[in-house]
């Protein structure tokens, strides 16, 4: 790409650092969201307190964890597929259970679509095999995170994309739960993944906010929603095009950076 990289240094990340804490970042937001907990810093791992001996579950519990879970797959299916309209009758024949069975994991339809929109966001940030590290190759890491979340986009989040970006003023406090839950999963994963890739590429102090807005822009659901309804483009293709979007902004604002500043008021020559 043309920009140089900087040797490792204390507090640079590696990809699989990165995809770590998204990953647990979108966990914690998920878990501030139901318990009001402080917010960690940038980066900061999420750490689960287990309890030291605990026993294992019994085969009730199991059960009960395996009949979530078949319904929090069917529901991200359904929800992918209908939005918000879903009803809990398609996702318990999805899930191969009742609606009653459905009502005794979830209390109402809007807890179990708010509970679906936080898989969803959560599946988005797994960890992806076969992406280089940013230390390896950046060029290769931002092309390998754009086709991945292009992609994710497109078949996680699917049609419910519209209902969990559209505003509704007469949602109830449960669905209103999924902007706030939104808006900050993806500010602090975006911030994360510009300034991991402004390090790698040489920059210091905080990286420009115009690179900051520009990935934020291309690595959002609204630009694979719009390139694939209205323009007929792939995920992959969406990948490329963003990918090399990026890489060209991030190699203008390393050049940008190290050209000297005219600090004399006319900006004319000594």
């Amino acid at each position: 790409m043309g920009v140089r990289q900087q040797p490792q240094q204390q507090h640079d990340r590696t990809a699989r650092d990165c995809q770590r804490v998204w990953t647990r970042g979108l966990t914690s937001v998920i878990h501030r969201a139901a318990h009001g907990d402080i917010k960690p810093t940038l980066g900061e791992e999420v750490v689960v307190d287990k309890k030291q001996g605990s026993s294992p579950p019994s085969l009730a519990e199991e059960q009960q964890q395996l009949t979530r879970s078949r319904i929090s797959r069917a529901a991200m299916e359904a929800v992918a597929r209908r939005g918000f309209d879903a009803t809990v009758d398609e996702i318990a024949r999805l899930s191969g259970v009742s609606p009653r069975t459905v009502f005794r994991h979830y209390a109402s339809h809007d807890q179990l679509i708010v509970s679906t929109v936080k898989d969803m966001f959560e599946a988005c940030g797994q960890p992806t095999e076969g992406v280089p590290t940013p230390t390896d190759d950046l060029d290769g890491w931002i092309e390998g995170l754009a086709l991945t979340i292009h992609t994710r986009n497109a078949e996680i989040l699917g049609k419910a994309f519209w209902d969990i970006h559209a505003p509704n003023r007469n949602a109830s406090e449960a669905l209103s739960e999924v902007d706030a839950l939104r808006r900050e999963s993806r500010t602090r994963g975006v911030c994360y993944l510009v300034t991991l890739a402004w390090q790698r590429a040489g920059g210091t102090g905080d990286p420009p906010k115009d690179l900051m807005l520009a990935f934020a822009l291309n690595f959002s659901a609204f630009t694979t929603q719009a390139l694939m309804v209205d323009f007929d483009q792939t995920p992959a293709q969406i990948g490329v095009l963003t990918a090399e979007i990026l890489k060209m902004l991030l190699r203008r604002a390393i050049q940008a950076q190290g050209e000297p500043t005219d600090t004399r008021p006319d900006g004319g020559q000594g």
